[in-house]
């Protein structure tokens, strides 16, 4: 049977963790899918050097698990980061910096690394007569990316970077093995002391499924109107470059 009582007391308690889990999310998906722009660009105008370095990057995230980064990140990066600062005559407290930090800078790298990837595929699949033809204009390649290439592109990944916005929400259920209380941390934590997980998953359950309903939702609001302006301004962009 369901414990009902337990539900009622601790549900609120789990409601008090979803903050922490937003957090891990808004601030990892902007840092990681800014870089993630940058990699693919890197990657499709074959920059030396950044190319081979972006490469072996994203195939490196993008074949270890995500609980094998978060443990990199919390346990090896405050080593680095001691070992660096000694050598130079500082003195860091690694142990002041939340765990939080560590989770996100995981997140970070994961969501660039595949993120990078959808980027590439949309950047390519915009015509690149567009590009030409603002260039004959006067416009720079820079200029002519920010204005024409780049609001297309994101314009149709849109529905790729819907599934990693959501799939990190999830994701972050795994920052719990590096002592992030977020939703499915709390719910564990909770459920320990009268051994009530399967009232605590249900809970995490829950919250998972609606808060991945309500970003769903956002997100197609966003492309549509995305789309309809991209329809609006199709013209005029063809009416300058004519």
């Amino acid at each position: 049977m369901i414990d009902w009582a337990f539900i009622a007391e601790a549900f609120p308690q789990v409601l008090a963790s979803i903050p922490m889990t937003l957090l891990l999310v808004f601030v990892s998906i902007p840092i990681g899918w800014v870089l993630g722009i940058l990699i693919a660009l890197i990657k499709n105008a074959k920059v030396p050097v950044l190319y081979q370095v972006s490469v072996v990057f994203v195939s490196f995230m993008r074949s270890v698990p995500m609980v094998v980064v978060l443990f990199v990140a919390y346990y090896s990066v405050p080593l680095i980061i001691q070992s660096y600062t000694t050598s130079i005559g500082l003195s860091v407290n690694v142990d002041a910096v939340p765990a939080a930090a560590y989770a996100i800078c995981a997140f970070i790298f994961e969501q660039a690394a595949y993120s990078s990837e959808v980027f590439r595929s949309a950047i390519l699949a915009v015509d690149k007569g567009q590009l030409e033809a603002a260039e004959s204009v006067g416009m720079t390649k820079t200029v002519a990316y920010l204005r024409i290439v780049l609001p297309q592109a994101i314009t149709s990944a849109l529905p790729n970077l819907n599934g990693l916005f959501v799939g990190l929400v999830q994701g972050t259920s795994l920052a719990y093995f590096v002592g992030v209380y977020e939703v499915m941390a709390t719910s564990n934590l909770l459920a320990t002391s009268s051994y009530a997980y399967i009232e605590a998953y249900l809970m995490a359950t829950v919250i998972y499924e609606v808060l991945s309903f309500v970003f769903n939702r956002i997100f197609r609001v966003i492309e549509g109107r995305a789309s309809r302006y991209l329809n609006l301004t199709a013209p005029d962009a063809s009416a300058q470059t004519a």
